[in-house]
């Protein structure tokens, strides 16, 4: 929300809950919420907690970083990449680097909004 007067331009934030945009199922919105009820339903709880106890476990994985790294580098020969982005492939080589991974998937959450929230 902006507020505008004669001098100066005021920015306000309002947070706007999952629950509240009436986009996203009763399910959806108590698996975002943690409820008991779905607890055994997934392994990793959706926070930050969640993802460190995700990356813990699977560095108990074996992954053969070299060859993600080459394979991303090979589908990338025709682009020009920035540093950052081959920085970040090379990164791919450290036993401390994991990558988060999500789909596309444009009607999950029914359309557009689901972008906004996932981005």
């Amino acid at each position: 929300m902006f507020k505008v007067s004669q001098s100066h331009i005021i920015v306000t934030k309002e947070h706007l809950s999952f629950g509240q945009t009436g986009y996203f199922s009763k399910l959806v919105i108590d698996y975002l919420d943690q409820s008991p009820l779905l607890k055994n339903l997934y392994q990793y709880a959706p926070s930050v907690e969640g993802i460190k106890q995700a990356i813990n476990d699977r560095e108990n994985y074996p992954i053969n970083r070299e060859l993600l790294s080459q394979q991303l580098s090979f589908s990338y020969e025709s682009v020009v990449l920035s540093d950052k982005q081959k920085q970040n492939i090379e990164a791919l080589l450290k036993t401390n680097v994991f990558t988060v991974t999500t789909a596309h998937q444009p009607n999950i959450f029914t359309g557009p909004l689901y972008f906004i929230y996932k981005i």
